[in-house]
């Protein structure tokens, strides 16, 4: 379930006027894309008060893409915000009413000002405008990739909740810190077995349509190579079968264990990202394989080939990955000569006295 607070997103310092530049740029590119879809119905009329309405519609097109975790309108939410204007808010005050999403506040907050200046509410247009300015100086990366995202994003079958969990996912693991492994571990929590297949395909046309955006979010290159990344995990469905199949084995033969394959996956994946030392390894072999040192060699047997398979991509380097599989053979190695049995060859689930 996601929480109804807002995300606290740390960003770079910037001046307001700054961010209100950029994100103004890329808030006008999003209206001349959704002006485009809409040419049927005579977008470029020189009528005042039809130019008004189409500002709606194209700003409801927005929000539609968006989304919303409680299934508000565009116009429900803007009322909220309007009497929320009245009690003299703070920035994250407003973030929360909007459900906790920089870009959706700064649609919001945008259709307030347009409202407001259409009835005359002059000193509630400068308010709500002036709140805008604000949003965009801290989060104005977030916002720049919640527009560049928004239709990619809105493929998860009308799962508004959904939507915007990986929009949080983006921002934090390819706006603020660019991390595969953080991007594949949240997928698998999100997504799971079954579905992790269409989460990788999600974020994936999210960075790619970032990628093609007049403005991405960050520098291409690092989409770029994040996006490579991503398309070579493609096999995480199979690496989830093999952890699933694993674990139904080991249940069978040896012991129970708490721990689910997507658990398991996530923590094989975590060690491609941060140092991890003997007492690691010990941990995991007991957990997996109890008291026993024979049946923690038939687990760690098992479990080396699944480091080995995991993708090159996810590792930050070369060095760190071989110092993993390292750590697991001496592990190994230390156990088979306690017990006193015949050397695995990794991969075997058997021992030879």
């Amino acid at each position: 379930m996601l929480s109804s607070r807002a995300v606290q997103f740390q960003v770079p310092q910037t001046t307001a006027q700054d961010a209100a530049e950029e994100v103004g740029m890329l808030f006008s590119q999003k209206v001349e894309n959704s002006s485009k879809e809409l040419t049927q119905r005579k977008l470029r009329t020189l009528d005042p008060q039809m130019q008004r309405i189409q500002g709606v519609e194209q700003l409801s097109e927005l929000y539609e893409q968006l989304g919303h975790p409680g299934q508000l309108s565009l116009g429900q939410l803007a009322r909220q915000v309007r009497q929320e204007l009245l009690l003299t808010p703070d920035v994250d005050s407003l973030l929360t009413l909007t459900g906790g999403d920089p870009a959706r506040t700064h649609v919001v907050l945008q259709h307030v000002t347009d409202q407001a200046k259409a009835q005359g509410r002059e000193i509630e247009a400068a308010l709500a405008r002036d709140f805008q300015v604000q949003v965009q100086a801290r989060y104005h990366p977030q916002i720049q990739a919640g527009m560049n995202i928004a239709l990619a994003l809105k493929t998860a079958d009308g799962d508004a909740a959904l939507r915007q969990a990986v929009r949080v996912l983006y921002y934090s693991s390819v706006v603020m810190k660019q991390s595969l492994v953080n991007i594949t571990q949240a997928l698998l929590g999100l997504f799971g077995e079954e579905g992790i297949s269409a989460g990788l395909g999600m974020m994936g046309r999210a960075l790619a349509d970032d990628l093609a955006a007049y403005r991405p979010s960050v520098p291409t290159i690092k989409l770029r190579a994040l996006l490579l990344g991503l398309h070579s995990c493609s096999q995480l469905g199979s690496a989830l079968s093999d952890c699933r199949f694993f674990l139904e084995r080991l249940a069978t033969r040896e012991r129970q264990v708490e721990l689910s394959a997507v658990a398991l996956l996530q923590r094989l994946l975590g060690y491609a990202s941060t140092d991890i030392d003997a007492d690691e390894v010990q941990g995991l072999s007991q957990q997996l394989g109890g008291d026993r040192l024979s049946s923690q060699l038939v687990s760690l047997n098992q479990v080396y080939p699944l480091i080995q398979r995991l993708p090159p991509a996810l590792w930050s380097d070369q060095e760190k990955r071989e110092a993993t599989l390292h750590l697991f053979l001496s592990l190994m190695g230390e156990h088979t000569q306690a017990e006193g049995i015949a050397r695995l060859t990794p991969g075997l689930s058997r021992y030879i006295r």
